[in-house]
């Protein structure tokens, strides 16, 4: 069973370091696969749609009350996957201009770590990078 302080529940603010911890939950548990490729229908077998019921299970357990109608309709694993990564990874032109925003008013808190500060910063970046926006070292 998963440690409870180890579980990343997905929220309005955390969406890349809640992919990246819900890829190895579901790589250990043997399930990434009903994520990252659909099977054509004619290779579903009653075991594949098992599993797939547990890998959908496992991303919903991990999603905040309120963000769960997001994915209400999805009925297979990769349907909720892809729209958990359409709503939270928009590269619209409005999303980069937010996050370009976020990163250039990056200040550390009072009261936070710089493990948490520079936590952070990463997230920002990672964000910008998923949306097709080159970060260098001049922003």
């Amino acid at each position: 069973m998963a440690n409870k302080r180890n579980e990343v529940v997905l929220g309005s603010g955390n969406y890349y370091h809640w992919e990246y911890n819900m890829r190895m939950t579901l790589a250990r548990k043997g399930l990434l696969g009903h994520v990252m490729a659909f099977n054509d229908e004619s290779d579903v077998t009653e075991a594949w749609l098992i599993n797939d019921a547990k890998a959908l299970d496992i991303i919903a357990q991990r999603i905040e009350v309120q963000h769960r109608t997001k994915i209400r309709s999805a009925t297979r694993a990769i349907g909720s996957w892809g729209k958990l990564r359409d709503f939270y990874n928009r590269s619209t032109l409005n999303n980069r201009v937010t996050m370009t925003r976020h990163l250039h008013d990056l200040a550390m808190k009072i009261g936070t770590s710089m493990a948490e500060h520079l936590d952070h910063f990463d997230e920002l970046v990672v964000g910008l990078q998923t949306t097709e926006e080159t970060v260098d070292e001049s922003r």
